[in-house]
């Protein structure tokens, strides 16, 4: 099975004490934390996170995803969304910032109102990385200063200023990267590419080999969203840059190289919960998206 790192696990793997509100409560207790970046593992597990992470990164590295690896080479903010698997690869000794944590019952419908399809934290289509001029390096270490001296405060409404100041920290990621995307639309297409992005994330991770992928193409889900799948072809374009397909087939195929590296399914069975009736036909499908057979790349170092 795929490994989902909780914020109990990443705080003993860290050796950090867990948190008061996270051992005292039963359920989902609403959770937010921020630290410096004092100190970074070399290479951190390959896995889901159950929750939200913000770095404000100093330092050499590689951000390692199903997909494709990036290198960090200057100051970047890092918005990770836990949807998608990620690795952090420390290549320079000096790892300085900030990260800050938080779960979905800290998330307020105001902080992500009409942020859906903007910010990488909850769209998986967008990169999940901005590299950051000496101003905007400047003004996101301010925000991180105040978000530790809010933390530290006794004002009873302290995680309100907090979510207001992770607002702050969220559209500056969002106008660093704005310069190239594509405009928005500013009709009732602009609900269209989220309700999309909710549909396809749905269905993963995938557990079971038991469990095949249902909506699988882009007339599939044009039905699903009672549109006409060129109407749909064409809002999607029109807000990430890739054609309907491209989104489907880069989510597959992100998935499937999660299941090849974290399962011990066999790769007929990978393909059948992806949606391929033949072994044959993942097969060129995989080949096609990344150069390598599901076998190669399973069995690569």
């Amino acid at each position: 099975m795929q490994t989902v790192e909780t914020i109990d696990q990443f705080y003993k793997r860290t050796n950090q004490t867990i948190p008061e509100e996270l051992l005292n409560f039963s359920g989902n207790p609403s959770h937010f934390n921020v630290k410096e970046r004092s100190y970074c593992s070399k290479v951190s597990p390959y896995n889901r996170r159950d929750h939200y992470k913000i770095f404000l990164n100093v330092g050499q590295g590689r951000l390692h995803m199903a997909n494709e690896v990036i290198e960090i080479d200057r100051p970047a903010l890092i918005l990770s969304n836990p949807m998608l698997p990620y690795s952090w690869e420390s290549i320079s000794e000096e790892q300085k910032g900030y990260y800050c944590l938080f779960n979905d019952s800290f998330i307020s419908p105001d902080l992500k109102k009409g942020l859906e399809r903007l910010c990488p934290l909850f769209n998986p289509a967008l990169s999940p990385c901005c590299f950051l001029t000496e101003d905007a390096y400047q003004r996101l270490n301010g925000y991180f200063l105040q978000l530790i001296d809010e933390l530290k405060s006794d004002y009873e409404y302290k995680f309100d200023v907090i979510r207001n100041i992770l607002k702050l920290i969220i559209h500056e990621g969002i106008k660093i990267q704005s310069a190239s995307l594509t405009p928005a639309l500013t009709d009732s297409s602009d609900r269209i590419t989220p309700r999309f992005l909710e549909l396809l994330e749905r269905q993963f991770p995938v557990d079971s080999p038991a469990n095949p992928l249902k909506v699988k193409s882009a007339s599939d889900f044009a039905e699903q969203l009672n549109i006409h799948v060129n109407h749909l072809n064409y809002v999607i374009k029109s807000h990430t840059g890739k054609t309907t397909t491209q989104m489907i087939s880069n989510r597959v195929v992100a998935e499937a190289k999660t299941l090849l590296k974290q399962t011990d399914w066999d790769v007929a069975e990978i393909g059948y919960c992806l949606g391929f009736d033949y072994p044959a036909h993942f097969n060129n499908y995989f080949k096609k998206n990344t150069g390598l057979t599901p076998a190669a790349f399973k069995h690569q170092s």
